[in-house]
């Protein structure tokens, strides 16, 4: 697995200069689902966030614990909701976005601001690697996200 990420992650670093290869429909579907991460943290919507994946589409966390399907993703964040505490700020950072054949891949990094239980803010952060395909239906959607510790 790990020879298979540091693979993908040096193809997506060595054709940061086909960027413009990118079609317009994905980096608008990319970018929106990227602009409503933070906000559906912070109201707890799962829906919105499990959205952009296919119906078996695969995230991975930072701990390497697999859950597979769109619906499962969703149950995945309303689990982590009842433990995370409260949103209170954050930011998505796309590093890179690029085309290999029929896949898109997205790299970067994300920084959360959290509070718990009436404590003091906690910062929580990490990277990411997520493969974007065109389904059958046209629709750019997440076949595999990848989320990577700090």
């Amino acid at each position: 697995m790990f020879a298979i990420l540091s693979g993908l992650l040096l193809a997506a670093t060595a054709a940061v200069a086909q960027d413009a290869g990118v079609p317009a429909d994905a980096r608008a579907t990319i970018n929106a689902a990227n602009a409503e991460w933070i906000p559906a943290l912070k109201a707890h919507d799962a829906a919105t966030i499990a959205a952009p994946y296919t119906d078996d589409g695969i995230f991975v966390t930072a701990t390497g614990a697999v859950t597979k399907g769109r619906e499962a993703i969703a149950q995945l964040m309303r689990d982590r909701f009842a433990q995370m505490g409260t949103v209170t700020g954050g930011e998505l950072v796309q590093d890179g976005l690029t085309r290999q054949g029929t896949f898109i891949y997205e790299w970067g990094h994300a920084s959360l601001e959290l509070t718990r239980d009436g404590a003091g803010p906690v910062h929580s952060g990490g990277r990411y690697l997520t493969v974007w395909q065109k389904t059958a239906a046209g629709r750019w959607a997440i076949i595999r996200n990848l989320s990577l510790p700090e």
